[in-house]
């Protein structure tokens, strides 16, 4: 092990004679540290000239000190700069839409002679890449996809509506609910183009 001998002149003041000797104690114990990175041993002692020594080798009658090693951490990762990383898709803050209608039919709109219709559902803006439409007839879903649905109907009173969803399915918009009227010749009727007898 390395011996290191550090001598110090006593001042004329004991506060600062304290004070050399504390610098002089750090800088021994961070040069012994420095070997191990660990708890070390350094030994203190006044020759008879009154002069203060500090040594990591045992001395007699040298008070013995515990020097316990500095904590140390590692480095943090450098954060990455904005153009390495991937950009983040933020939806605009506020509503999705401004409004959304179903278009047609119609609300009380009488359809007269069909066995299908379409619901055509209209939103500003125009509908975001990710959002579906959900169509509602008469409480049940209609299968499709877009904002245009064609399906069959029967004679009698109808109701249609619809929500839009955004990619979690949470609900971003909902239309009023829309009623029309399907009017159909009677099945019993001999002049029937659709259902002849």
């Amino acid at each position: 092990m390395r011996h290191t001998r550090f001598t110090l002149i006593r001042p004329a003041r004991p506060i600062l004679a304290g004070l050399t000797g504390l610098a002089c104690l750090g800088l021994l114990s961070a040069n012994a540290l420095a070997d191990n990175g660990h708890r070390t041993t350094v030994y203190k002692w006044v020759d008879a000239q009154g002069v203060v020594h500090y040594s990591d080798q045992p001395h007699p009658n040298a008070q013995k000190l515990e020097i316990q090693g500095a904590q140390t951490f590692s480095a943090l990762p450098a954060p990455q700069s904005p153009a390495s990383s991937a950009p983040v898709e933020t939806q605009p803050s506020g509503p999705a839409y401004d409004s959304c209608a179903i278009s047609q039919p119609t609300d009380q709109q009488m359809l007269m002679n069909v066995y299908q219709t379409t619901a055509v559902v209209q939103t500003s803006p125009q509908l975001r890449p990710g959002d579906e439409v959900r169509l509602f007839l008469d409480g049940k879903q209609i299968q499709g996809a877009g904002a245009s649905f064609t399906f069959p109907v029967l004679r009698g009173q109808h109701s249609v509506q619809a929500v839009i969803e955004d990619s979690t399915g949470q609900i971003v918009c909902e239309t009023s609910s829309v009623t029309f009227f399907v009017h159909q010749p009677s099945v019993q009727n001999p002049h029937n183009p659709v259902h002849p007898r």
